[in-house]
């Protein structure tokens, strides 16, 4: 009778942990089916649908921080490239803040606290608040105390400093996030080429802050050699940048190198209308009336 009992008992048992097992198999595969959703949404630009979507993904897998990091990836990006309306923008962030404190803390990994932190520091930066700046400063603070040593937090830290306009404390950050990057020909990284080219990124990406932090402050030459050290490690990467080259040449009245460098960044990326848009305003500030219609239309064009 005992054993028969036991028998029964390890039965259901079985039929239990099968049942959570295939509860779990199918809560995973439906997370990763409207996660997939959720970004090609967000590739068509369509920010109700990505938010309906990422709603499901936490539904059937609420304690994973890859979904959760991944939608607060996303909010971020949504409210710094494509939503117009601050407000919108601020709304964005709050619910990407909310998700990521509904971690506990000592459930969160590092890369997860990064990324409250950077979210924490652009909504600060659009209410210029006081409150979320100092919010912000304490997520960094807490970071570098976990990661002292590592040059990425640094990287982030500078970024606050431009937003909070305090430029000593902006370039101290990033040339002390410069120190801590291995050099590019040390032999770990040489044979770790993955790794080398993070690297380089991660440094491009300073170095064009530092450019931003002296174009800010009128050092225009400063800034520009930062901007080339940043082309240097990714000259194919940052077309960007050599719209900020040549917005230093503006700001200077030299009218004919800013339209040089705006060209430059423009045969790099010719599908991208900010260039013929930019390049239009240069040639009406010139004057040549002409050419700036003809790039008035190439950016018809693409739009």
């Amino acid at each position: 009778m005992t054993k028969t009992i036991s028998k029964i008992i390890l039965v259901v048992l079985s039929i239990i942990l099968f049942a959570l097992a295939l509860r779990h198999n199918v809560d995973v595969f439906l997370a990763d089916y409207y996660f997939r959703q959720a970004r090609l949404a967000g590739l068509n630009n369509t920010l109700p649908t990505v938010l309906e979507k990422y709603k499901k993904v936490l539904w059937y897998q609420p304690f994973e921080q890859f979904y959760q990091r991944q939608f607060v990836l996303d909010l971020l990006w949504e409210a710094r490239d494509f939503t117009e309306d601050k407000q919108t923008k601020i709304d964005l962030l709050n619910l990407a803040i909310e998700r990521m404190n509904s971690i506990p803390q000592y459930d969160r990994i590092f890369e997860t606290d990064v990324y409250l932190a950077r979210t924490l520091f652009f909504k600060a930066s659009l209410t210029q608040s006081d409150t979320d700046f100092n919010t912000a400063e304490q997520a960094m603070t807490y970071i570098a105390q976990r990661s002292p040593n590592m040059a990425r937090v640094y990287n982030e830290w500078c970024q606050l400093k431009i937003y909070k306009a305090e430029w000593d404390e902006a370039e101290e950050m990033c040339k002390y996030a410069l120190s801590l990057y291995p050099a590019l020909n040390h032999p770990n990284l040489i044979a770790n080429e993955n790794h080398q080219k993070l690297v380089m990124a991660e440094m491009n990406e300073v170095y064009e802050k530092l450019g931003d932090i002296y174009r800010l402050q009128g050092k225009y030459q400063t800034a520009e050699e930062m901007y080339m050290q940043s082309l240097k490690l990714m000259p194919l990467g940052r077309p960007a940048v050599w719209k900020k080259i040549g917005d230093l040449y503006y700001l200077q009245g030299d009218i004919d190198t800013a339209i040089e460098k705006n060209l430059h960044g423009y045969h790099l990326n010719p599908s991208d209308p900010a260039w013929s848009r930019a390049l239009m305003a240069l040639y009406v500030e010139k004057g040549d009336i002409e050419t700036a219609q003809l790039w008035q239309e190439k950016a018809q064009a693409l739009d």
